[in-house]
């Protein structure tokens, strides 16, 4: 797909066939543009005591920020969806921690997931079934061998180190890290899920099936890369395929589509 990211000047509607990616970018480890600023004033206004908290106890500079304007942003979205005040959204975890919100009838709002990395910020919806979004900025620092042996199938870890460029292996590296931190976002199990034990696709850029470990037959996901510029990698994981997305930027002034 295209992926052209949109700032809208309305509410769109969450539609019943697919799902929304929303993209902010604060640029670079702070907030430091007139946008990003405004958007972590505003996050005060929405954010929970416990997510305050959280933020106090995180590194300032860059994660801490990300992850005030990430979890503010995520409260207007399903604000906005729920028509409901974003500052009385409760939160509550899944069977392996996975957050979810209940609707008003004692239903279950539309999955979500947040990803954010150097800057950047992914927020995925969805009313057709669990989704998990990733995003990972591109350090050209990295011991690419020592991370892959610890994190990737053995496949994987050939397909890197067949690679002559180091560029090549970088791409091939962080391509294949951001689909199998999507798969298992996606799937719940986070963490818990041995990332050795399976392979996240190949390295084509379409969507593809994999199935994941979980008792003898194992679960399957969609997954597909996303496209948000040369600094980071980023990928999507859906439990059904050819989900249509659509995809936008968070805006820095809240249209007034969204309750204060």
């Amino acid at each position: 797909m295209d992926w052209c990211w949109n700032e809208p000047t309305g509410t769109p509607p969450l539609s019943e066939d697919g799902l929304q990616i929303w993209r902010i970018d604060l640029g670079g480890m702070q907030p430091a543009s007139r946008e990003g600023m405004h958007l972590l004033e505003r996050a005060a206004r929405v954010l929970s005591a416990e997510e305050q908290e959280i933020a106090a106890r995180m590194r300032v500079g860059g994660p801490a920020e990300e992850f005030k304007v990430s979890r503010s942003c995520l409260r207007r979205l399903l604000g906005t969806v729920l028509r409901r005040d974003p500052a009385e959204i409760v939160f509550e975890k899944g069977l392996h921690g996975k957050p979810f919100v209940r609707t008003a009838l004692g239903g279950v709002a539309p999955s979500f997931n947040v990803a954010h990395s150097h800057g950047m910020i992914l927020i995925g919806l969805s009313v057709v079934g669990e989704i998990g979004v990733d995003v990972e900025f591109v350090d050209q620092t990295i011991d690419l061998e020592g991370v892959a042996q610890t994190a990737f199938h053995v496949d994987e870890v050939a397909r890197v180190e067949r690679a002559n460029i180091f560029e090549d292996r970088l791409d091939l590296f962080y391509r294949c890290w951001a689909r199998k931190e999507a798969l298992a976002k996606a799937d719940g199990r986070g963490l818990t899920l041995e990332p050795t034990t399976y392979i996240a696709g190949s390295d084509e850029r379409g969507e593809q099936c994999v199935t994941l470990p979980d008792g003898d037959d194992g679960v399957r996901f969609f997954v597909r890369e996303v496209d948000v510029g040369s600094s980071h990698r980023a990928a999507l994981a859906t439990k059904r395929n050819g989900v249509p997305v659509r995809t936008y930027r968070f805006p820095g002034q809240f249209w007034t589509g969204f309750p204060e």
